[in-house]
């Protein structure tokens, strides 16, 4: 709803069946306290914020009907739910929450049910860690000033690919990856322990010692353990359809 049709919510919300909550992080939990108290007990209130626990919690104290939480898994060029993931997070009476799940299921969409805490610890890894670790790429390039375009010339397909990810950050809107970036106290923590992570590498490349990160390399592909073949197979079928494209 825009600003000026707050106006007219309790109109606008008479007799609806879904009220669905999609706005900035920062504002989430500000719309659902509003538009609440125009809904009526039997209808669902839902939102799609990239975080669960506050949003579903905000829903649960702001109306006595039933909630859900919602979260695709998936960007605003994407022109069809088929296949696409979406996180379900159970709110309060499912029984009648169940249609919204299905009418996602029958648009093809794959609905993935977590809860709201474990929800909010995997996008930790998945959206903050991998956009933050984006962004630092992305920002020491442009420190260094590096000419992409020559560096394409030299690419191998793997490197193109991985520019492309980095690329595509920065073709997007800054301030709703800052949002999903610095969303909660956690996040900012995460990512702290990730700046001294990379830290922690300073004194196997001062003393260039290449049999510790031999070490370190096998001892992660290790940890990896079949998933590292899979990802070979699944980015080798992506660079071949580069190499098609291009």
């Amino acid at each position: 709803m825009t600003e000026s049709g707050w106006d007219r919510a309790g109109e606008l919300a008479q007799g609806i069946d879904l009220a669905l909550v999609s706005v900035p992080i920062d504002k989430t939990g500000a719309v659902i306290e509003k538009i609440a108290p125009f809904l009526s007990p039997e209808t669902l209130l839902a939102d799609l914020t990239s975080i669960k626990e506050k949003p579903l919690e905000k829903m649960l104290g702001s109306h006595p009907g039933p909630v859900l939480g919602l979260h695709p898994i998936f960007g605003p060029t994407s022109t069809s739910l088929d296949k696409q993931i979406m996180v379900v997070t159970p709110g309060r009476h499912p029984d009648q929450c169940r249609w919204l799940v299905d009418q996602f299921t029958l648009w093809g969409a794959v609905m993935v049910q977590a809860g709201a805490r474990e929800h909010d610890e995997v996008m930790e890894i998945v959206q903050a860690l991998r956009h933050f670790a984006t962004f630092c790429f992305g920002r020491f390039l442009y420190e260094k000033q590096v000419r992409l375009e020559k560096t394409l010339e030299f690419s191998s397909p793997i490197y193109r690919l991985e520019l492309g990810m980095v690329g595509r950050l920065f073709a997007q809107d800054s301030a709703l990856y800052s949002e999903i970036i610095f969303a909660t106290e956690e996040r900012r923590l995460l990512l702290k322990e990730y700046l001294a992570s990379l830290a922690g590498h300073m004194d196997m490349l001062e003393k260039g010692d290449k049999d510790l990160f031999v070490s370190r390399f096998n001892e992660i592909a290790e940890w990896f353990g079949p998933f590292s073949e899979q990802a070979l197979r699944e980015s080798t079928y992506l660079i071949n359809r580069l190499i098609e494209r291009f």
